[in-house]
């Protein structure tokens, strides 16, 4: 069974994902920046994900996110993807909303339940129901 982190480390392992495709690298400022807190604070995380095997992390250097941060990184950024699409096209929730309950959700739901609200967004979306759904409600 995958190891399963609590939120707040996920939310800053997706961060340094993000940061390593956009900039090429992570650094604690660049972290801190995207997170609202302070360094310490990104230091005490990443020493954290680094004991985990997510990360590798040396005080004062780069932050390089490991082949398992990556898997579980991105298995966190598809979930997120599946729940913002179901709330804006199913749901019809405005993009700032359905990104937001989007990131709550992919926290706490299983990966079994996040895929199978893709295929019925698919599903929907494949019949031409969601304009139906959104007459009737």
């Amino acid at each position: 069974m995958e190891e399963k982190l609590p939120p707040r480390l996920e939310d800053y392992l997706e961060t340094i994902y993000l940061l390593e495709i956009e900039k090429g690298v992570a650094r604690v400022k660049d972290i801190a920046s995207e997170r609202g807190v302070r360094m310490p604070t990104v230091s005490d995380v990443l020493k954290r994900l680094s004991e985990r095997g997510f990360v590798d992390y040396e005080p004062y250097g780069t932050v390089k996110i490991t082949s398992k941060g990556r898997l579980y990184a991105e298995r966190l950024l598809e979930k997120h993807r599946i729940l913002e699409e179901f709330m804006r096209e199913i749901l019809k929730l405005p993009d700032n909303l359905a990104e937001t309950e989007g990131c709550l959700l992919e926290h706490h739901l299983s990966g079994n339940t996040v895929e199978r609200i893709g295929r019925l967004t698919q599903f929907l979306k494949e019949k031409g129901l969601i304009d139906e759904l959104e007459r009737r409600y």
